[in-house]
């Protein structure tokens, strides 16, 4: 399952997106309109679509044709950097030479040290893993590192949250928790 989710006040519009990969059409034309606060899931077949969608939404593919906007701010061409937005990849993309608190207050730029303590105190103990903050993604099982990825997205508190299967790797205990917490 792919997600978009919405903060209160930030609506996303996606207007007639086109995305090609030589002969091949990933997206043909793809619009919708994803309300504030709302929670969104794409699903379909693998190869439909899903993940290409996220990726030019997030600015990490730029799309053929179409606009993107966040409230009433065209983010179409934006740098991913300059979107606002949290992004939870299928491969978590941590980085292995970081530990998990640096990991997740990686995106915190411009904080103060005591903010940042702070705001990934919050974040362990949202999904879980209080105690593990000295620990490095290659001593964490599979889900626990899906974990720390979501950590890492959420601790910014952008504007839209993009999840890429963002709990294929967890228990059900675990999933039900994360699930609740994000709503």
């Amino acid at each position: 399952m792919h997600t978009a989710l919405t903060q209160p006040g930030a609506p996303m519009k996606v207007r007639e997106i086109q995305k090609r990969f030589g002969a091949f059409t990933a997206l043909d034309n793809v619009s919708l309109d994803v309300a504030a606060g709302e929670l969104v899931c794409l699903l379909g077949p693998s190869g439909c679509g899903k993940t290409t969608l996220l990726r030019c939404i997030a600015g990490l593919e730029r799309q053929d044709s179409g606009e993107l906007y966040l409230g009433e701010r065209d983010v179409s061409l934006l740098p991913p950097q300059a979107r606002d937005y949290g992004i939870l990849f299928q491969s978590y993309a941590l980085f292995p030479n970081l530990s998990v608190e640096a990991n997740i207050g990686y995106g915190l730029n411009g904080s103060g040290r005591d903010e940042v303590r702070k705001r990934v105190a919050q974040m362990l103990e949202l999904v879980g893993l209080v105690g593990s903050e000295k620990k490095y993604p290659g001593q964490l099982s599979g889900g626990q590192q899906q974990r720390v990825a979501l950590a890492r997205a959420l601790a910014p508190a952008p504007s839209l949250l993009l999840l890429d299967e963002p709990m294929s790797a967890l228990d059900a205990r675990v999933r039900e928790h994360l699930c609740t917490e994000l709503r």
